[in-house]
């Protein structure tokens, strides 16, 4: 059974069929020569035997020049290498070709500086076993795919790049997160210490109004029981005394008189000492330095079982008038706890100012580090906590360790700023 003719070449005579197939196969390359491939009719050699025009648009021939060409040849014209990788791929087209089946691939092809997707169509035979468009075996078509190439690599460039944002923006939100929940820690620490100085504030002023209570109480007591004694004892005299001057007895009055002063005098002392304890008038009128070392001769003549070796290297100008009061309160705590718990037999009092910092020192050879209780007291009672208190309200930092030989060694250090 032949091929089917259309009923309008039914008509049509021999002459006419033929113009009527020439026009038909202009038609086609005219198509053809528009698309910027390349396309090419290769026989069963795989030789060129039509051409478009794009062969010229690529610049690798003029049409009439490349007919006859090996399929490699024609899109390497000017030779290659033999381990081309262009030609190995259509080799193992063409195969595919002669068994009736297509091929496409693509690549990268140096000689051309372009993708090319390559796709190579068979052309099968008509029923009578005719080959058609001048005995052409498979069709080939050549792409320039460069600008989708490019296109997809810029694709790609930016994929990475957001994906490399993505990441870099995802660390930040991390870094932040951990930042934050720091933050909530911080804030949270600082709540609880801020409970923690809240709680400790009121018990320091609940000691500290104990403290005043008990202050007062002593010095009541002591006014009561000497002061208070020795002007009740002052005024008996003085009254036996008027009544002896009355009664004209002035040899027995002499000696009551006497007696009288002696214990105006003992009084005065009394005055005096109390005035002392509560605050020595040296700390005003010369200084820290002048007071300290006072009260170290002092405290050894209290406590005559102690030697007390005061090493005072700073001087009353150059400590701070605003840490006068602190070190000698913090020296006559430290010096009372040495006395009253270190069953300590000498004690070294250091005063020293140093660039930038003033650091008081109570060094003991007793019996060692006191143990901390929950009230970190040391087991000694409030008498250090106060001490701690009074020292950090002034900026300075007590610290507490074993003194070489045995001992324990307090060591207040205060900070001083560039004006001080």
């Amino acid at each position: 059974m032949g091929p089917t003719i259309p009923a309008e070449l039914e008509e049509l005579s021999s002459e006419e069929v033929q113009q009527a197939i020439a026009r038909a196969k202009q038609d086609w390359e005219s198509t053809a020569d528009s698309l910027p491939h390349v396309i090419c009719l290769l026989d069963e050699h795989r030789q060129a035997v039509r051409v478009n025009r794009g062969i010229e648009t690529w610049h690798l021939g003029r049409v009439n020049e490349v007919l006859g060409r090996d399929m490699h040849d024609l899109l390497h014209p000017s030779g290659c290498r033999t381990d081309c990788g262009l030609r190995a791929l259509l080799n193992e087209a063409w195969v595919r070709v002669q068994n009736s089946a297509s091929a496409e691939f693509e690549t990268f092809d140096s000689h051309l500086n372009r993708s090319v997707s390559v796709a190579l169509r068979p052309i099968t035979e008509d029923p009578s076993g005719r080959r058609c468009a001048g005995h052409a075996r498979a069709v080939m078509v050549v792409a320039d795919v460069t600008p989708l190439h490019v296109a997809r690599a810029e694709l790609e460039r930016m994929n990475e790049c957001l994906e490399a944002r993505v990441l870099a923006r995802t660390e930040e939100l991390e870094n932040a997160n951990c930042d934050l929940q720091n933050e909530i820690v911080r804030r949270e620490s600082a709540e609880d210490a801020l409970r923690n100085s809240s709680s400790e504030l009121e018990l320091l002023s609940q000691q500290l109004i104990k403290a005043q209570e008990s202050e007062r109480r002593r010095i009541s007591q002591e006014l009561h029981d000497s002061v208070g004694q020795t002007l009740s004892a002052i005024k008996y005299s003085l009254e036996r005394a008027a009544e002896l001057h009355r009664q004209a007895r002035h040899t027995d009055t002499q000696p009551l008189l006497m007696r009288t002063i002696e214990r105006v005098q003992e009084t005065i002392t009394d005055i005096r000492s109390i005035a002392m304890n509560l605050r020595p008038s040296v700390l005003d009128d010369l200084g820290v330095a002048s007071a300290l070392a006072w009260f170290c001769r002092e405290f050894s003549e209290t406590y005559t079982r102690l030697r007390v070796r005061p090493h005072i290297t700073a001087s009353d100008e150059e400590i701070p008038q605003r840490l006068a009061t602190t070190i000698f309160r913090c020296a006559q705590e430290l010096l009372n706890n040495v006395a009253k718990h270190a069953k300590a037999l000498r004690v070294t009092v250091v005063l020293v100012r140093e660039a930038g910092s003033v650091t008081l020192m109570v060094c003991d050879d007793g019996i060692g580090m006191p143990t901390a209780d929950s009230s970190g007291s040391f087991g000694i009672g409030h008498g250090v906590r106060n001490l701690r208190e009074r020292t950090q309200m002034t900026g300075g930092k007590l610290t507490w360790s074993e003194n070489e030989g045995g001992g324990t060694r307090a060591r207040i250090d205060w900070l001083l700023s560039a004006v001080e």
